[in-house]
């Protein structure tokens, strides 16, 4: 584990932001609540500012990305206080290494200075996830019905939050 970096991204890594990120959206589409081409119609100069302006996270071996995960703060004066984490995704080949740990640890370390808490959402038939998110101190608060749309049916999805 030693060998992995983590960095924070920005504009400059678009590309190989968004080739790890469609591999997810499209080898886990169960997983999202977004798919490629509703991704794809966001435009490049959407996830240009999106990169500089949320603090997304990518856990590296050697240069080649490995996991990826993004933080946003809510707007406005009654809910700043507030965070989502989301797009959180490790490749396979990296799975069970620590990565996700790492990638999370990033994003709760640089919320901690800005936000009292964090929400995320999980599809609830994926209980890997929700454990892990567990393991890292959220909590489930709720879920919400037919969330999403996927494949001619429709998944939950689980609602959890951390106070920091």
């Amino acid at each position: 584990m030693s060998a992995f970096t983590t960095r924070r991204l920005t504009a400059a890594d678009l590309a190989a932001y968004r080739t790890v990120r469609n591999e997810g959206l499209t080898n886990d589409s169960g997983s999202f609540r977004i798919s490629v081409a509703d991704d794809d119609a966001q435009g490049e100069a959407v996830w240009k500012k999106r990169l500089d302006e949320d603090y997304v996270v990518a856990v590296e071996d050697g240069g080649r990305i490995l996991g990826i995960g993004g933080f946003s703060r809510m707007s406005g004066t009654k809910a700043d206080h507030k965070g989502l984490i989301w797009g959180m995704y490790v490749r396979p080949e990296a799975r069970g290494k620590g990565v996700g740990d790492l990638v999370l640890q990033a994003l709760v370390a640089h919320a901690q200075t800005v936000v009292r808490q964090l929400q995320l959402t999980v599809v609830a038939a994926n209980p890997r996830a929700i454990a892990f998110y567990q393991r890292h101190g959220f909590r489930l608060y709720g879920v919400e019905p037919e969330s999403i749309r996927h494949e001619g049916g429709f998944l939950d999805e689980a609602l959890m939050w951390r106070l920091l």
